[in-house]
């Protein structure tokens, strides 16, 4: 029995393509990536202000080249405790609570230059500098 167990372990995630992991890498992300490399400054600063625990964040960093504010991965920083009471600090201030659309105004004064939103909360009165069916950005 203990035989069967195993073998369904390694062959249904390949054989049955059930995926064991999130879909991070998408079409939309590139995207979003791709304009943040080619058309903001390389010391831009992007908060993606609804993301909560999303890992997103952590593939834009890599893929765009660009600062993150916060996000919930890099609270990884367990070696560095001044990284980690740096990033608790951020964390707090932004992305422990709810996103409130109320608060965007005071992202600008924590270094934020680009807030990056899902459709759904989207600022009224205000145009976005990228836009796709998942992201669109915001200079702040």
């Amino acid at each position: 029995m203990a035989g069967v167990s195993v073998a369904a372990f390694f062959l249904l995630p390949t054989l049955g393509a059930v995926p064991t992991y999130p879909r991070l890498h998408t079409p939309e992300l590139a995207q979003l990536s791709a304009w943040a490399r080619a058309s903001t400054a390389r010391d831009a600063v992007f908060l993606f202000a609804d993301a909560g625990k999303h890992l997103e964040p952590g593939i834009f960093r890599t893929e765009a080249e660009r600062a993150i504010y916060v996000d919930w991965k890099s609270g990884q920083v367990n070696y560095l405790a001044g990284s980690a009471l740096e990033w608790w600090s951020r964390w707090q201030k932004v992305l422990a609570k709810p996103y409130d659309p109320n608060a965007v105004v005071d992202y600008r004064f924590l270094g934020v230059d680009y807030i990056v939103l899902s459709p759904g909360h989207r600022l009224a009165g205000r145009t976005p500098a990228f836009e796709n069916s998942r992201y669109i950005a915001y200079v702040l």
